[in-house]
């Protein structure tokens, strides 16, 4: 008889170590799952941000813009930000 609840209390310990381990997989491949999102949103946002182009709208300029032309505006010109970098980077390094 006291064979019965000796094997019982095993088999209940083993069910609750089993459900233990369940239970920390599934909260940390939540938490991982988690990180993995926020470090994506972050990284896209990042990127976003960078890769913005750069629009500069640079004066009329009467010699080369005659007559109807210059109601238009001054000529616009779409720059890469690391293009940008690049050619100060460059200027920096020559003077």
């Amino acid at each position: 008889m006291s064979m019965i609840p000796t094997l019982f209390n095993d088999v209940l310990k083993a069910i609750i170590k089993w459900w233990k381990q369940v239970w920390f997989e599934a909260k940390l491949k939540a938490r991982l799952d988690m990180i993995e999102l926020e470090n994506r949103i972050a990284s896209d946002l990042e990127r976003e941000i960078e890769q913005k182009p750069i629009y500069t709208e640079h004066p009329i300029d009467p010699v080369l813009q005659t007559s109807e032309s210059q109601k238009l505006g001054g000529a616009l010109q779409l720059t890469a930000p690391w293009y940008k970098e690049t050619t100060e980077l460059e200027e920096s390094q020559e003077g």
